[in-house]
């Protein structure tokens, strides 16, 4: 039994004939007639009572019918959801940041997809990387841009590489390390440290800043998640934070932060992280290779 079969015997009892219901659905009356013939076998019961002028449902019929009936209604509806669904996806784009500090990644990426789909809706959350995984799991987002380790261990998404990212030490301009021409990994450790979250993507992006140099366990250390607080706590104390690279020509940041002058000792390898499942929409599928540029 297929949704054809239950199309054709929905159609000869609403039209009362198999030759008007052929008719109807744009099929030949004897292919409609010899479909009838193959459910009816196929069910071990007559589902229409032949006579002169048409066909009328027999009582084991019209339950048959009704049901089918309901059945491709239900069909109808869930197709109409799902061409819904998919419009939906290609005006709404559903963004995971982890950690915040990648949020940098989205500039000039975003304004330039933006100008490509000027109707479409965009929704970023900048989380700790478990929360991120969870919402992509569930379905409430389409794209995790994060540290490629961390979501490769998954082995449940579908990877797509992007550049490295390259973070950058900052603190308020009259800090003292703000003075220095040269900062190294023990200047730096002399004082707080302002991390988006405790465990995840923001200690990998710390160690590979500082190398072989491990943090003290009793270290001083902020969990800030909202980058404008964390710039707010680095303007009024010592606390050093770490920023993208896209903010090392941002005037109106440099009017309030000095980017410290310190070689990191690797980059932070970066990803688009996607369910496998559902493959990405228009725009998302513009952003990914907006960023990978």
């Amino acid at each position: 039994m297929n949704s054809s079969k239950l199309r054709y015997i929905v159609a000869v009892d609403r039209f009362g004939s198999m030759t008007a219901a052929a008719a109807a659905i744009h099929v030949s009356q004897p292919s409609l007639t010899r479909t009838v013939a193959e459910v009816e076998k196929e069910l071990g019961i007559a589902l229409f009572e032949r006579r002169a002028r048409g066909v009328v449902a027999t009582t084991q019929g019209r339950s048959i019918i009704d049901r089918a009936a309901r059945i491709l209604a239900d069909i109808e509806r869930l197709d109409m959801d799902a061409k819904a669904f998919r419009a939906y996806r290609e005006s709404h784009l559903r963004l995971c940041i982890s950690p915040p500090p990648l949020i940098t990644l989205m500039n000039p990426a975003l304004p330039q997809l933006l100008g490509r789909y000027p109707q479409l809706k965009v929704d970023i959350k900048s989380l700790a990387t478990d929360s991120a995984i969870s919402l992509l799991r569930a379905g409430d987002c389409d794209l995790i841009i994060g540290p490629t380790q961390a979501l490769e261990e998954k082995r449940e998404f579908k990877i797509i590489p992007l550049k490295p990212f390259d973070a950058y030490f900052f603190t308020r301009r009259s800090h003292p390390l703000a003075k220095k021409r040269t900062v190294s990994k023990q200047n730096i450790l002399n004082f707080p440290l302002v991390l988006p979250e405790r465990d995840g993507a923001s200690p990998e992006i710390t160690n590979r800043l500082f190398g072989d140099t491990e943090i003290p366990a009793d270290h001083p250390i902020h969990i800030i998640g909202h980058f404008p607080l964390a710039c707010e706590i680095v303007a009024a104390t010592d606390a050093v934070a770490t920023v993208g690279q896209t903010y090392l020509n941002n005037k109106e940041f440099l009017k309030r932060f000095t980017i410290l002058d310190f070689t990191s000792a690797d980059k932070l390898s970066v990803c688009c992280a996607h369910r496998p499942e559902f493959e990405l929409s228009a725009p998302a599928t513009a952003l990914v290779e907006l960023l990978a540029q």
